[in-house]
């Protein structure tokens, strides 16, 4: 396993690097759109329906900087739900979003990933995927497909099984699930239902 100064320097260098993610292994660089988003897109795996770039953040202040708005109900699910498998799509502040008037924000469950964008910044991931769509949730599979000039280095965090996070599109109210992953839908529905009776 690589030590995390190392895979600090090479992000802090602009280089792309391979980490484990909530149920699977996930390209990532710091959250710069004019240029290491740029080559995130240009290494994401080829699959029918590409996965959307996610911004990953180590601490909450650093979601609610690059939100336009951030609601009782992006509030009340992120109080409850992070760090853990949730992806909430919320209003992107100007140039937060590569372009896009929405921002994908988690916090993730894996501690490494979250220790890396804590001692960081916010860093932009896509999923490491087989041509299939199948996650790549072994280190040394994602060894074997990635070459020294597609990733600086791979942080090896075993084995990354499970589902991947439920996704939360929170750009209207009431949220809506779009996805379901680690999360049951259920237990959303729950944490508003909850959150609104308490406020």
């Amino acid at each position: 396993p690589r030590r995390p100064d190392e895979a600090l320097a090479a992000l802090a260098d602009g280089e792309v690097i391979a980490v484990p993610g909530d149920g699977g292994y996930l390209l990532a660089a710091r959250h710069d759109p004019n240029d290491t988003v740029a080559r995130l897109r240009a290494l994401r795996p080829n699959t029918t329906e590409p996965d959307p770039l996610h911004v990953v953040v180590g601490r909450r202040e650093q979601a609610v900087a690059l939100a336009s708005v951030w609601t009782k109900e992006m509030a009340i699910l992120t109080d409850r739900m992070w760090p853990g498998p949730l992806t909430v799509i919320v209003p992107a502040r100007l140039n937060a979003g590569d372009g896009d008037p929405v921002v994908h924000l988690t916090m993730p469950a894996t501690r490494a990933l979250r220790v890396l964008c804590r001692e960081s910044e916010p860093l932009t991931v896509c999923a490491l995927r087989r041509p299939d769509g199948v996650p790549i949730v072994d280190p040394a599979e994602v060894e074997v497909r990635l070459t020294a000039s597609d990733v600086a280095l791979i942080v090896d965090g075993g084995v990354c099984r499970g589902l991947g996070p439920t996704v939360v599109v929170c750009t209207a109210s009431p949220p809506v699930v779009s996805h379901v992953g680690a999360l049951p839908e259920s237990y959303v529905d729950a944490a508003l239902m909850m959150g609104n009776r308490r406020r």
